[in-house]
Protein backbone atom coordinates (compact mmCIF):
# COMPACT_ATOMS: atom_id res chain seq x y z
CA UNK A 1 0.00 0.00 0.00
CA UNK A 2 1.33 3.23 -1.01
CA UNK A 3 1.35 6.29 0.79
CA UNK A 4 -0.89 8.26 -1.83
CA UNK A 5 -3.18 4.96 -1.58
CA UNK A 6 -3.68 4.94 2.09
CA UNK A 7 -4.37 9.10 2.08
CA UNK A 8 -7.33 7.75 -0.94
CA UNK A 9 -8.65 5.08 1.40
CA UNK A 10 -12.30 6.23 2.46
CA UNK A 11 -12.37 4.32 6.55
CA UNK A 12 -15.92 2.88 5.65
CA UNK A 13 -13.52 0.52 3.49
CA UNK A 14 -11.73 -0.67 6.32
CA UNK A 15 -14.46 -1.32 8.17
CA UNK A 16 -16.99 -4.70 8.02
CA UNK A 17 -20.28 -4.04 6.27
CA UNK A 18 -21.93 -5.60 9.74
CA UNK A 19 -20.23 -3.67 11.94
CA UNK A 20 -20.51 0.02 9.96
CA UNK A 21 -23.05 1.46 12.24
CA UNK A 22 -20.86 0.56 15.02
CA UNK A 23 -18.72 3.00 13.10
CA UNK A 24 -21.10 5.69 12.26
CA UNK A 25 -21.58 5.96 16.02
CA UNK A 26 -18.10 6.52 16.58
CA UNK A 27 -18.45 9.49 13.69
CA UNK A 28 -21.17 11.14 15.41
CA UNK A 29 -19.18 11.12 18.55
CA UNK A 30 -16.60 12.77 16.81
CA UNK A 31 -18.79 15.44 15.06
CA UNK A 32 -19.76 16.29 18.49
CA UNK A 33 -16.81 16.48 20.97
CA UNK A 34 -13.78 17.40 18.05
CA UNK A 35 -12.03 13.95 19.59
CA UNK A 36 -12.42 10.89 20.68
CA UNK A 37 -9.56 8.93 22.14
CA UNK A 38 -10.85 5.90 23.83
CA UNK A 39 -11.93 4.13 20.02
CA UNK A 40 -11.34 0.54 19.90
CA UNK A 41 -12.78 -1.58 17.35
CA UNK A 42 -12.27 -4.48 14.45
CA UNK A 43 -10.98 -3.03 10.96
CA UNK A 44 -10.44 -4.29 7.88
CA UNK A 45 -6.91 -4.03 6.47
CA UNK A 46 -5.82 -3.67 2.35
CA UNK A 47 -4.85 -7.01 2.42
CA UNK A 48 -8.12 -8.35 3.63
CA UNK A 49 -6.74 -9.27 6.58
CA UNK A 50 -8.73 -8.65 10.08
CA UNK A 51 -7.67 -6.49 13.32
CA UNK A 52 -8.63 -4.89 16.00
CA UNK A 53 -7.10 -1.32 17.25
CA UNK A 54 -7.52 -0.42 21.01
CA UNK A 55 -6.88 3.33 22.53
CA UNK A 56 -6.73 4.96 19.20
CA UNK A 57 -7.62 8.97 18.91
CA UNK A 58 -9.78 10.14 16.14
CA UNK A 59 -10.27 13.59 15.22
CA UNK A 60 -12.07 15.68 12.44
CA UNK A 61 -9.89 17.19 9.78
CA UNK A 62 -10.93 20.61 8.80
CA UNK A 63 -10.27 23.19 6.37
CA UNK A 64 -9.67 26.60 6.75
CA UNK A 65 -12.37 27.79 7.29
CA UNK A 66 -13.40 25.18 10.09
CA UNK A 67 -15.23 23.11 8.13
CA UNK A 68 -15.29 19.20 8.88
CA UNK A 69 -13.62 17.34 5.66
CA UNK A 70 -12.91 14.05 7.00
CA UNK A 71 -11.36 12.35 10.36
CA UNK A 72 -8.09 11.09 11.20
CA UNK A 73 -6.78 7.98 13.71
CA UNK A 74 -3.98 7.44 15.24
CA UNK A 75 -3.46 4.15 17.43
CA UNK A 76 0.02 2.19 18.36
CA UNK A 77 -1.87 -1.45 19.80
CA UNK A 78 -3.76 -3.62 17.40
CA UNK A 79 -3.88 -7.40 17.19
CA UNK A 80 -4.39 -9.35 13.99
CA UNK A 81 -7.34 -11.45 14.34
Amino acid sequence: LSWAQLLETRSAESAEMELREERAKLLARVASSGFVDDYSGVRISSAGERFRIDKATVWNLLDKDGSIKGQAASFSEWTYL
